[in-house]
């Protein structure tokens, strides 16, 4: 062939063993070619048969253009109707798409020695999932593989970036503590594929000039920004902290989300002496997190009892010696249960059987919208100004979460926002550990700032901003004029 993978991420992409690999991140660097041509392994061996898709027909046309350059090269023939490539050893390679959720079953009691999934953010966790039980090889010279090529965004954003954790794992094969097989991800960018940059030297500007969001995925393959991102502000390097004692005079709170079948969240909150709000333990009734279970069903709830959960709750409470201020949780657990949901409490509503053990919440005020503001205040940075300078000397957050607190790491960066109603959070995601934090920001909003006493512009002010001025001149060794601009 006269195509022939760069040295760096795409021959690493081609060389790697593992049974999942994915490679990519940013746009640019030659993903699909790699992964066309990754597909001609074992075309010798007669026993070979290979899959690749897309996610819709239309997007499908793109691999099928780039196997004619590429395949015919290796002899292969292709029949249109089958969308079907054979080699001169009777080797297949199949093309096929899976639009609908159901599409998946189209491959049912089929076999392939190796399955490729191009731009695999745009699939479900269920295809893909169930597409590996048709993953496999008779021949034992044929190792069986899944390649996968993407960018950052699309539906399945969340559930690659958790499965193949690109910002951790890089380079770095992991074995699935459950089924043992491996994954890695291989990442690349534009400067990984020469061939562009001197055929479209202007690509490069064009992605510098995306909007940002944009411009982070496919630019720099940042799996932290997506399109439609909720809390945009929200970074564990700001945001997180290292485990500490919470004093014991601090104010501590108790949320909770309910959740059986779905997961609970409970978080627990402590207020220190200047308002910031820290959440520095979580009890996430989720499979992932409790169990440790990774797997189509991981993010299923525990489906424990309220009885079971209360018990919880104090155990946990009493081995850490603590007084809890106040506890609030969803008002959906003041509600009569219907008979479909006679597993969670043995009481007439969930609260009864949380009273009856001896953990008594309040109702969380549930105003969404308003919720979501108080979130956004919470994740600002408030300035500190230096009251005889009035110089900002740093911004504080007003939330810190311990980094220990997986479950809220895990979800709350992912939040996506309604198509229905941009104002709002989409609630058909995991958003329970977002919700158990919105009625915090409920029970503890941030105060409005104090409006200033003096005019600004007026004379007194502005005579008071150049006394300041002068001060920060003589602190810093500037001139007055930069001062008065630096300063507030």
């Amino acid at each position: 062939m006269s195509w022939r993978p760069h040295a760096g991420a795409q021959e690493e992409f081609l060389s790697r063993d593992e049974f999942e690999v994915l490679f990519g991140g940013s746009a640019g660097p030659g993903k699909t070619d790699c992964l066309v041509a990754g597909m001609l392994r074992d075309t010798e061996n007669p026993n070979y048969h290979g899959l690749i898709l897309r996610r819709t027909f239309p997007q499908l046309q793109e691999i099928i253009d780039r196997c004619f350059r590429l395949y015919l090269q290796a002899n292969g023939s292709y029949k249109t109707t089958d969308k079907r490539w054979t080699f001169p050893s009777g080797a297949i390679i199949d093309l096929g798409h899976c639009q609908h959720e159901n599409d998946k079953y189209n491959y049912q009691g089929k076999e392939f020695s190796r399955i490729a999934f191009d731009e695999l953010t745009q699939f479900s966790l269920t295809m893909y999932l169930y597409l590996h039980s048709r993953v496999r090889s008779t021949d034992p010279t044929i190792e069986p593989q899944v390649l996968s090529t993407t960018n950052p965004g699309g539906i399945g954003h969340n559930w690659v970036k958790e499965r193949f954790q690109p910002d951790r794992r890089a380079l770095k094969t992991y074995h699935d503590p459950v089924s043992g097989l491996s994954r890695v991800f291989v990442p690349a960018t534009i400067e990984d594929n020469p061939t562009l940059f001197d055929n479209d030297p202007l690509y490069l500007a064009r992605l510098e000039g995306l909007p940002e969001i944009e411009r982070k995925r496919l630019r720099y393959g940042i799996w932290d920004a997506f399109e439609g991102q909720v809390f945009t502000e929200l970074s564990k390097l700001v945001h997180g902290c290292e485990p500490f004692d919470i004093p014991p005079e601090w104010e501590r709170y108790c949320v909770m989300d309910w959740g059986y079948s779905s997961p609970f969240s409970i978080g627990w909150y402590a207020i220190d002496y200047d308002g910031v709000a820290y959440r520095y333990r979580e009890w996430y009734g989720c499979k992932r997190e409790a169990l440790g279970q990774e797997g189509e069903d991981s993010l299923q709830g525990l489906r424990l009892q309220a009885w079971e959960v209360a018990e919880g709750i104090l155990k946990i409470e009493r081995a850490a010696g603590e007084k809890i201020w106040h506890r609030y949780a969803d008002p959906s657990i003041w509600h009569p249960r219907p008979e479909f949901r006679k597993k969670e409490a043995q009481g007439m509503t969930i609260d009864e059987d949380f009273s009856r053990a001896g953990v008594h919440f309040v109702k969380a005020d549930n105003d969404r919208l308003h919720g979501k503001l108080q979130v956004h205040k919470r994740l600002q940075l408030a300035p500190q100004i230096d009251k005889e300078t009035g110089e900002v000397t740093h911004d504080d957050p007003q939330l810190q979460v311990f980094n220990n607190c997986h479950g809220f790491w895990r979800t709350m960066p992912q939040m996506v926002e309604s198509k229905k109603n941009p104002d709002d959070v989409d609630t058909t995601q995991e958003d329970h550990v977002y919700d158990e934090l919105r009625y915090f920001c409920m029970a503890r909003p941030i105060a409005p700032r104090k409006t200033e006493t003096v005019p600004r512009g007026s004379f007194k002010a502005e005579r008071e901003r150049y006394l300041r001025a002068k001060r920060y001149a003589s602190k810093h060794g500037t001139s007055v004029d930069f001062a008065y601009r630096k300063i507030r």
